[in-house]
């Protein structure tokens, strides 16, 4: 992992999603609640089955440690249910994907626009990057009033590969012409962590509002933080 550039090195900031702008489980409980209930009906054993499989326990409505909707990409979560449901087909699943996504509730870790705008005043370039579909990541953050904040967002689907890969760190240079030393990458997991890592990024930065405790991600990343919200004064306290 490389240390932390000087302040003045810092172009952008690249944020994960999902526990890291959004609370995860609130999102995330609904959406498996309401994919399960349809793709199960009325079979009650088929939906334990379903939420297992992805690491969501229904009945307490909480992740396990390893849970694919924490972890993997929206295509492993998919292709984790069509194994237990040998009518369905892929495109029946994204289709129902895309349809509750539509409709996701969204709760943000903080106050978006506040940290957004500071962190453009400190002249920084911002994107999204997640495991989740794009569209659904763009949906939400319509929904949140916060898609006009970032100049890049992206999704397992955009073409860039999935985290821990590099590729959606590259992307993101490339379209923003700036190189991978010169981006601050803040997400809330390992997963993010390594991606960071893999993409040499001049600082990562890990958030304590995801599922991951602060013991599962020290080691992982150069700083952690409450959340997104102490951003904008760490980065600030660097320039001093």
């Amino acid at each position: 992992m490389t240390t932390p550039r000087e302040t003045g090195a810092l172009k952008a900031v690249l944020f994960d999603k999902d526990g890291t702008l959004f609370n995860f489980t609130d999102t995330w409980a609904y959406y498996c609640d309401r994919m399960v209930d349809r793709l199960a009906r009325n079979d009650d054993l088929l939906k334990d089955r379903l939420a297992a499989a992805v690491g969501f326990d229904r009945k307490r409505r909480v992740f396990v440690t390893g849970s694919l909707i924490v972890n993997a990409s929206a295509d492993e979560v998919n292709e984790a249910w069509l194994d237990l449901l040998p009518g369905k087909s892929s495109e029946e699943i994204v289709s129902l994907n895309l349809e509750i996504y539509a409709d996701l509730p969204v709760f943000p870790t903080c106050d978006l626009t506040d940290v957004m705008t500071s962190l453009r005043t400190q002249g920084l370039k911002l994107g999204v990057a997640t495991n989740d579909y794009e569209a659904g990541a763009v949906a939400q953050l319509q929904r949140a009033a916060a898609s006009s904040l970032f100049d890049f967002v992206c999704g397992s689907d955009s073409g860039y590969g999935r985290k821990p890969e590099a590729g959606m760190v590259h992307g993101f240079c490339e379209l923003m012409d700036i190189a991978p030393h010169e981006v601050v990458f803040v997400g809330d997991s390992t997963h993010d962590m390594d991606c960071a890592r893999n993409a040499n990024v001049g600082l990562s930065v890990a958030v304590l509002t995801g599922p991951a405790t602060e013991d599962q991600l020290t080691g992982h990343a150069d700083v952690i933080l409450p959340s997104i919200e102490s951003l904008p004064d760490y980065l600030g306290r660097m320039q001093a």
